[in-house]
């Protein structure tokens, strides 16, 4: 029997709809009454272009760190879900509510778990000039331009996977470990004796 939109759950075009599923969305804005031709707006390629579909694009900036990524655009504070221990993530929280600056947010990643302070916030203070070094380079340039690029393969691995954990990391590049070393020295001295290069 079909219930009425009022009760607790009622079927629509055949399932049954949670409450909190039921309740109706307000209409999203057309395209055209936010963004207005010649209007200049800064994006991210939030995934990369193949065969015939374009890039997705999207004006919710992240940028990630060694241990936070940091959202200039939004406010939010968060802590990545993978981190399950209630006093780490009260701690993460309380770090960041406590240093970030006075807008955007941060998310705490996996990488931050036993993470000094000074750390964490060093790690907020580089995100956020890099975005004020965006927003720099965004006054001055002509649309359309490259405001900023990531790290390449190499150097994201190194900062999203070396940890305590391993043991060595071993380059077969000389190239390579030029710059892995030199980010490391910069980023995570502490891991500095673990970049070897196999000749």
């Amino acid at each position: 029997q079909e219930r009425t939109p009022h009760s607790a759950g009622y079927r629509q075009r055949g399932r049954r709809m949670s409450p909190r599923r039921s309740r109706r969305r307000a209409p999203l804005p057309r395209i055209e009454d936010i963004v207005q031709e010649g209007q200049t707006i800064v994006v991210q390629v939030a995934k990369e272009p193949i065969r015939t579909k374009g890039a997705r694009i999207t004006s919710h900036i992240s940028l990630p760190g060694r241990y936070l990524v940091y959202m200039p655009t939004v406010g939010h504070v968060g802590v990545s879900r993978r981190i399950g221990s209630y006093e780490e993530r009260a701690r993460l929280k309380e770090i960041l509510y406590k240093n970030r600056p006075t807008s955007g947010g941060f998310i705490a990643r996996t990488s931050c778990i036993g993470v000094s302070d000074d750390r964490l916030v060093d790690d907020m203070k580089n995100l956020t000039q890099i975005w004020q070094q965006i927003y720099e380079k965004q006054e001055k340039s002509k649309p359309p331009s490259l405001l900023y690029t990531d790290l390449d393969i190499v150097l994201r691995s190194v900062r999203d996977n070396l940890s305590k954990d391993l043991d060595r990391l071993v380059i077969d590049s000389r190239e390579d470990f030029n710059l892995v070393r030199e980010y490391v020295t910069k980023n995570m001295p502490e891991h500095e004796s673990r970049i070897q290069l196999y000749d």
